[in-house]
């Protein structure tokens, strides 16, 4: 009993030892952050009037939205395609069951560990410092962060899957291309398709932000309605956005429940 108590009232000390620090944190941040509280109050006398003039529609742009749409899903489609191709490549020279070297592996893993800790974003002005504005900066900056989120969990789904099977195909001599394309490719491709389709919803994500760096397509026609202050088109190109984001989750919910029903 002695023991218990002594080790409850170590607990307790420390959990208030860390409820101090997580407050001492928070109060630094607020210093850090500056937050002007005034200000923000004084501001939200302008809410009623913005959403008033959001409540409207206009219903001329519509048309140049769709098309802009289209060309989001077009660099998003075209950024999942190159990727699925890179990254599988890549994924079976890094997966630790199978990669033939594994300095080799580590090096690809520690690569795409630095490309994935930074924001598309900062990708796409990189890129569009370099190359301008445009669909193809665009199409760099999402290809980059696709490949780097689809060979992590590539290597993943490959890692956890088919050991028996890689020491079965290697005990008949098969070579490292039979084993990854006649015994873990069939064992991984349904988990690889439903990573695809995550990978696509965040590629879609990631053409709409990059709009407001410059890339095309519905992203850049929602910055620039913005900037103009136009917030009847602002709401439509929105409301579009959210329409657009709705139907391709039912889409790749599908997807998904048809990849999980046929492997069952």
């Amino acid at each position: 009993m002695e023991h218990i108590r002594v080790t409850s009232k170590g607990s307790f000390s420390k959990s208030i030892i860390l409820v101090l620090i997580l407050g001492a944190v928070f109060i630094i941040a607020v210093k850090l952050i500056n937050l002007d509280m005034q200000s923000f109050f004084e501001r939200l006398e302008n809410v009623p009037s913005v959403v008033s003039q959001m409540m409207a529609i206009d219903f001329s742009i519509v048309p140049n939205a769709v098309v802009n749409i289209i060309t989001s899903l077009a660099l998003a489609f075209l950024t999942l395609v190159v990727g699925i191709f890179i990254a599988m490549f890549l994924s079976f020279l890094a997966a630790s069951n199978i990669a033939p070297n594994p300095y080799l592996a580590n090096c690809i893993k520690g690569f795409f560990a630095i490309i994935r800790s930074v924001p598309s974003l900062v990708w796409g002005l990189m890129v569009i410092a370099s190359l301008g504005f445009g669909n193809v900066s665009g199409f760099i900056a999402i290809l980059i962060s696709a490949v780097g989120y689809l060979v992590k969990t590539f290597t993943g789904s490959i890692e956890e899957t088919g050991g028996e099977v890689i020491e079965a195909m290697k005990s008949t001599g098969a070579s490292w291309f039979k084993i990854v394309y006649h015994g873990l490719l069939p064992l991984c491709i349904t988990a690889f398709v439903a990573w695809i389709t995550v990978c696509f919803e965040s590629n879609v994500s990631e053409s709409i932000g990059l709009g407001i760096i410059g890339v095309g397509g519905i992203g850049l026609l929602l910055t620039q309605a913005i900037n103009t202050y136009n917030y009847a088109q602002t709401t439509t190109i929105v409301i579009l956005i959210c329409l657009l984001m709705i139907v391709l989750e039912f889409v790749m919910t599908k997807i998904k429940s048809n990849i999980k029903y046929g492997s069952s």
